[in-house]
């Protein structure tokens, strides 16, 4: 083997071996994406699911006061209140759930049977929605996700 041979075999070993390792870069770059994907996707899933459970159980907490206004001779919708729910309903809600960190609202509400139709609550990163409808009922969860800023 000549001197010649020898070095062009050489650059053929230190080629393969740069593939290889831009190979390996390019599999350990796409593993680490694709965690970092699934892991954020597992996030927001499992906080989604945790402010639908807040929700549902706010809902809950509203139809037992709206309960007891019924048997006080009043109705827990307000129109003219904040969020349209009358006034002390929210701190009778905090005392049976513990703090509330975000904004209740009644978007629905039939007086003739005493029940709430519609319903949001809105915390930190999602938005929850209630619809009752002949179907059943429907919970929507949606991101809050600030897209641009001027």
């Amino acid at each position: 083997m000549t001197s010649a041979e020898n070095d062009l075999l050489q650059k053929d070993i230190r080629r393969a071996l740069i593939r290889r390792i831009t190979i390996y870069v390019v599999v350990i770059i796409v593993i680490v994406l694709a965690v970092t994907y699934a892991f954020r996707q597992f996030k927001i899933y499992s906080e989604a699911r945790l402010a639908l459970r807040e929700a549902k159980n706010i809902k809950m907490s509203l139809e037992i006061i709206n309960t007891e206004y019924y048997a006080a001779g009043n109705s827990i919708y307000d129109d003219t209140a904040d969020g349209n729910i009358r006034k002390g309903a929210r701190a009778y809600v905090e005392k049976i759930q513990g703090e509330i960190k975000g904004e209740i609202k009644l978007t629905g509400y039939d007086a003739a049977k005493r029940q709430i139709t519609g319903f949001e609550f809105e915390n930190e990163g999602y938005i929850v929605r209630y619809k009752h409808s002949k179907d059943g009922d429907v919970w929507q969860v949606s991101l809050i996700k600030e897209l641009l800023t001027y």
